[in-house]
């Protein structure tokens, strides 16, 4: 199943790449109706860089432009206003899928891009009241139309810039069914980076969050800073149901790209698979599971193979100490096996409670 529309963590990799636009003139802009809209940006030293705008599914720099026979009415609108406009800054609305472009002529506007739901493409003045949409809409809390005061929806939780401690007291609270649900939902990154935190802290997904330790929970935590330190130069990651801006443990992309942009720039918004297509796929992402899992059993043989022959080459001294640990067990209990076990500079642990000796080879 091709990926429909991006996360915000993916959104901030994909606006830390467009940075190099700011300063930029928009000379030019294209919009049919139902279709993406178009910018055109003139970069001092770089040229022309064409920004591709699916209002609720992404955004992204593209190299392709189909010729805008019939501009839409929305369009004119945006060229009556920002034409020839300079970018002075591309920003995320907090953690949520929202990009505002602040764009000036003689005077100041926004151009606010809604990635979230049905998605809109709103812009507005310096004092956020609406010149033109792309489609209205009323919300119970919000309405978007002309002449109104453009509101931005409640944020929620920002993974952007929650602190330890609040983390910490929204997991320890979480009511939800397992982490993974309580990092989606509670703290907003989704199902795939959910999974992917829990997957680099070595941390069971389905673990109940009130079942968590302080030091799991703070692991967790330092896990997700990497990640978003990772966002900062992001590539693409093409795998058969994702497109990530950095790898995923344990799965093997399809193909990578230099850039998270272009990575993105390869879905097609409005095209419908047939139902070969479909089993194509299906069949593709089946070989490419098939193969991981060989590729992580053969891992585990040499891992395995190696172990083996360490246990081999330490025979006699094992051999002995199981011979003690035998003789021991009928006069003792295990305490107190523990105990004389620790003498030895070689063991490591025992645990009581699996009765395992942990030693160093």
């Amino acid at each position: 199943m091709p990926k429909k529309n991006i996360s915000s963590f993916e959104l901030t990799a994909l606006i830390n790449e467009l940075q190099f636009l700011v300063k930029g003139k928009i000379p030019h802009l294209y919009h049919q109706e139902s279709q993406e809209l178009l910018l055109q940006f003139h970069i001092p030293n770089k040229g022309k860089q064409l920004l591709k705008i699916i209002p609720g599914k992404w955004l992204c720099l593209t190299s392709l432009k189909e010729s805008s026979i019939r501009p839409s009415g929305f369009s004119m609108l945006l060229r009556k206003y920002i034409d020839n406009a300079f970018v002075k800054s591309i920003t995320q609305k907090d953690s949520e899928r929202i990009v505002i472009f602040d764009l000036e002529k003689k005077e100041k506007y926004q151009l606010i891009i809604e990635l979230f739901s049905k998605g809109n493409i709103i812009l507005t003045d310096e004092n956020l009241i609406i010149l033109g949409v792309l489609e209205k809409q009323e919300w119970k809390d919000r309405s978007v139309k002309p002449g109104e005061k453009y509101i931005f929806p409640t944020s929620s939780i920002s993974w952007k810039t929650i602190s330890e401690k609040e983390w910490i007291s929204t997991i320890q609270k979480s009511d939800k069914k397992n982490l993974a649900t309580t990092l989606a939902t509670d703290i907003g990154l989704g199902g795939v980076y959910a999974e992917e935190v829990c997957a680099r802290s070595a941390i069971d997904k389905n673990i109940l969050p009130k079942d968590l330790t302080p030091s799991e929970i703070k692991k967790i935590y330092a896990l997700l800073q990497q990640m978003i330190t990772l966002l900062e130069k992001p590539r693409g990651y093409i795998y058969a149901e994702q497109i990530t801006p950095f790898p995923l443990t344990n799965t093997t992309p399809l193909k990578e790209t230099e850039t998270y942009n272009e990575a993105i720039d390869t879905l097609i918004p409005f095209h419908k698979s047939s139902p070969y297509e479909k089993k194509i796929k299906s069949m593709e992402y089946m070989i490419h599971e098939q193969e991981d899992a060989i590729k992580k059993q053969e891992e585990l043989i040499t891992e395995n193979t190696k172990k083996g022959e360490l246990i081999y080459e330490k025979y006699q001294p094992l051999q002995k100490l199981l011979e003690i640990v035998k003789e021991m067990r009928k006069t003792k209990d295990w305490s107190d096996i523990a105990l004389e076990l620790k003498k030895e500079k070689k063991i490591q642990r025992v645990d009581l409670k699996t009765k395992k000796i942990i030693i160093e080879l």
